[in-house]
């Protein structure tokens, strides 16, 4: 068998092994992904506007956060996809939320809660009567809290910046009479109470 023959299937061999060389196989080289920026989802106020001296519920929804906190006052708050938190502002208050993750910069989002007056309430209404014969005089008192204007109906009495007032009628039928304490706000609360003419 010729020589060069003879040494072909080595010769190939090497070819394909690449014999001889001196290159390495590159590295393959990965990076890992970075982690997701925060993202805040949701956050919202229950009542916009809420009236002097009660409470608001604010609501939040919070992604691929590991701190999140709630301002002013700062307080910690979980990173949860959903929850509600109580919070006691005694003047219009802008509140932030922010949330840090693993990387990229915090998520923050603020929002304004808006404090009018307080809630109007009717505190006691008291009746001379609640039984008479037609054309007995009874008399209807009425105390209100935070009220701008009280008024009875159906009797045409109102008073104005007032806290209480008193109505006189002398009913002839049955009658029920309504009353509406109001606020400086439109808030509103109302009670009723029945005569009856024997």
């Amino acid at each position: 068998m010729p020589r060069l023959l003879r040494f072909w299937p080595a010769f190939a061999l090497c070819l394909l092994a690449g014999c001889g060389g001196t290159q390495k196989p590159e590295a393959v080289s990965k990076t890992a992904e970075p982690a997701p920026a925060p993202r805040i989802t949701q956050f919202y106020a229950t009542a916009p506007k809420l009236p002097r001296g009660e409470k608001e519920l604010l609501c939040y929804g919070v992604e691929n956060a590991k701190t999140v906190w709630l301002a002013p006052p700062r307080q910690e708050l979980s990173a949860a996809l959903s929850r509600c938190v109580e919070v006691d502002p005694k003047e219009n208050t802008t509140y932030t939320l922010t949330a840090e993750g693993a990387s990229g910069p915090p998520a923050a989002q603020q929002l304004t809660v808006t404090v009018g007056a307080a809630r109007v309430r009717i505190v006691d209404v008291t009746v001379s009567s609640l039984a008479v014969k037609a054309g007995d005089l009874i008399n209807i008192c009425v105390r209100a809290r935070n009220a701008a204007r009280i008024e009875i109906a159906p009797l045409h009495f109102h008073v104005s910046n007032r806290q209480e007032g008193c109505a006189n009628d002398n009913p002839r039928q049955t009658t029920t009479y309504e009353i509406t304490a109001s606020g400086p706000d439109g808030d509103q609360d109302h009670e009723h109470v029945t005569v009856k003419v024997q």
